[in-house]
């Protein structure tokens, strides 16, 4: 089955890459028959799985049973036919199901079923219509902005909702407080009205599911724990004895419905669906691109981030609500040798016939048994061991992280998700003003301060540019004579800092400085050339470091000649190759400043000496020969 797999992998990818195809039926005319049983086994146990999760995810989007359903077939069916992440399954899911029940409770307070349900719809078709705007603009690469760190805060404070949430349901208890602090206090404060019946049958699925988790990880657990737990409410009778169960649920396929809701509505529901559109697309591209990587192939984007958006119109259209990547699913789509999209295909088609035909076999299921399935999908989402090892690799990461969960515990699930998004622009600000630099004064060149910044150069950096450039002159000794910026990693730069370029040049020329640019590239050497300072009188551009110590030290040689010591062009070239090779190792592996200076220091002065010693000898010996 791997081979197959690997065969499969390799003859897709190539399609993947950046198809722009609005329906992927090309798929049709390359697939084969060897891959049919790993999709249907696959298609097979997702169905499998998606009936507990839906109906439980529906119960935490504050939706009926069937609306979880009716998203699962919508999804399962739209996103295969437009999407290049074959191997991911997007339904009715828990991260998406959280955020659309705490919108939610913030809009629709006191709201009807009918209501609550319209703007449920709603909001999904706005996140799938920014969703499919923003993959029609090309704007994929904004999964790459939110670094690792701040979304698994994110999803650990949002794992500790969800949990939290569950609360009442597993214990029977009344909680009206859907804050999580105030949750917790309700809580505490009604413990004693706990129905010990749900609590054990709770507990018991949810001990069950973790065992069957870790000693059977192939097995699909949810689908068991289930199936035992409707099992024992039909024989031991539970209903009428306080546990509740999901009720009649109607059959039939869902029907296109247009939501009845006002313009204000709208305009409210806009930024919370945004914020969802964002997480989903974010889940969507992390798993993808883990499958992606593991099975070689590529994977477009802008296509997935188009796929999903149609996914969640659609849902809304058909009476489901905003649907995301499934990560459990997905990797049973792995495991059970899932080669295409066909799979998600085939779970659709045996919803679709559940639905007809097999809906009243869920009128007996425990709610109680949904609840475990949710607190373990919280099990699987909290994820404190990736915190643990940033803060040991980088700590302002980890802190960066427990910041996004406490502020997601602290205002809601919503507001955590524009703090997510605000630290991740504050770190990129913050690394870009603040970036790397590193600074040498190779004795081979007396009075020569170079200068390597780390960052392009905008607005928001270039005043502390200036800065430093004023702090390192100062503070130099011997004193600088020549002032040499490092440009290879200054890739671009705007006016306001093209502007502090010439005013940083006047200022330095008057100190009778030289200000030189090297390595100057791409955008940034574009935009120096158009600029006022390569017309100023001194200004130096380089091509490398090379070169200016090239020329440094052929005037020195000059200088020493007359004084008696001279050193030849090869020796001079040598000695500049030498010391650029040094230091550029040395930044690659990301010594201090410190350490890289002394690192020239040290190999300048030493090859300089033995030259130096060498010539000396040579003359002594020509004047020797002379005098004889």
């Amino acid at each position: 089955m791997r081979d197959e797999k690997s065969e499969a992998d390799l003859e897709l990818g190539k399609e993947s890459e950046g198809t722009t195809a609005i329906l992927r039926l090309d798929l049709l005319k390359r697939y084969k028959l060897s891959w049919l049983f790993g999709d249907f086994t696959s298609g097979l146990v997702i169905f499998l799985v998606t009936i507990p999760c839906a109906v439980a995810y529906s119960y935490l989007a504050g939706l009926k049973p069937i609306n979880g359903l009716y998203a699962s077939l919508l999804a399962m069916t739209i996103f295969p036919l437009l999407g290049t992440a074959r191997q991911v399954v997007v339904d009715a899911e828990d991260t998406v199901a959280i955020l659309v029940g705490s919108t939610l409770a913030i809009v629709a307070v006191d709201a009807s079923p009918e209501r609550y349900l319209a703007l449920a719809m709603v909001q999904a078709i706005i996140a799938g219509s920014i969703l499919i705007i923003a993959g029609l603009l090309r704007a994929g690469f904004i999964a790459d902005f939110i670094p690792k760190t701040i979304i698994t805060g994110f999803l650990n404070g949002m794992a500790l909702i969800m949990i939290a949430s569950q609360l009442g349901k597993m214990t029977g208890v009344q909680l009206e407080n859907t804050d999580f602090f105030p949750r917790l206090w309700e809580f505490y404060t009604k413990i004693d009205s706990t129905n010990y019946l749900i609590l054990i049958l709770g507990l018991s699925c949810l001990a069950m599911m973790l065992l069957l988790r870790f000693q059977y990880p192939k097995f699909p657990e949810a689908v068991l724990v289930v199936g035992l737990a409707t099992a024992a409410v039909i024989w031991l009778n539970l209903g009428p004895r306080g546990v509740e169960l999901v009720g009649v649920v109607p059959a039939g396929l869902p029907k296109p419905v247009i939501p009845q809701v006002e313009l204000k509505d709208i305009l409210r529901l806009l930024p919370y669906s945004a914020g969802i559109g964002l997480i989903a697309y974010f889940d969507v591209m992390s798993t993808g691109r883990a499958f992606a990587f593991r099975g070689r192939y590529e994977i477009d984007p802008n296509q997935d981030m188009l796929a999903l958006g149609a996914a969640n119109v659609g849902s809304g259209f058909f009476q489901g609500f905003g649907c995301g990547c499934s990560q459990s699913r997905s990797a049973i789509n792995l495991l059970y040798g899932g080669n295409s999209q066909f799979s998600s295909l085939f779970a659709a088609g045996f919803l679709a016939l559940f639905l007809l035909y097999f809906t009243y076999t869920l009128k007996d299921v425990p709610v109680a048994a949904l609840t475990a399935i949710i607190v373990m999908a919280a099990l699987k989402i909290f994820d404190p061991v990736t915190v643990f090892r940033a803060w040991r690799t980088r700590p302002p990461s980890a802190y960066l992280s427990l910041a996004t969960t406490i502020s997601v515990l602290v205002a809601g699930l919503m507001t955590g998700i524009l703090v997510a998004v605000a630290l991740a622009i504050v770190l990129v600000l913050h690394r870009l003003t603040r970036p790397h630099e590193i600074v040498t004064r190779p004795p081979v060149a007396k009075g020569l301060l170079i200068y390597r910044f780390g960052a392009p150069l905008f607005f928001f950096n270039a005043g502390h540019f200036a800065a430093r450039v004023h702090d390192l002159i100062l503070a130099a000794r011997p004193q600088v004579n020549f002032f040499l910026i490092n440009a290879e990693a200054i890739v671009d730069m705007d006016y306001t800092a093209a502007e502090m370029l010439d005013e940083l040049y006047n200022d330095l020329k008057s100190r009778g400085i030289v200000l030189g640019i090297c390595d100057a590239k791409g955008h940034f050497r574009k935009v120096l050339l158009k600029s006022r300072l390569t017309e100023r009188e001194g200004f130096n551009l380089y091509p490398s470091i090379a070169d200016v110590l090239e020329e440094l030290t052929k005037n020195q040689m000059e200088e020493g000649r007359d004084k008696g010591v001279g050193l030849e062009e090869a020796q001079i070239a040598a000695l500049a190759s030498a010391v650029v090779k040094e230091l550029t190792k040395k930044q690659i592996e990301g010594q201090v400043e410190e350490e890289s200076a002394e690192l020239v220091r040290e190999l300048s002065k030493k090859q300089l000496e033995e030259r130096v010693e060498k010539e000396s000898v040579e003359e002594k010996m020509k004047k020797d020969e002379k005098e004889i």
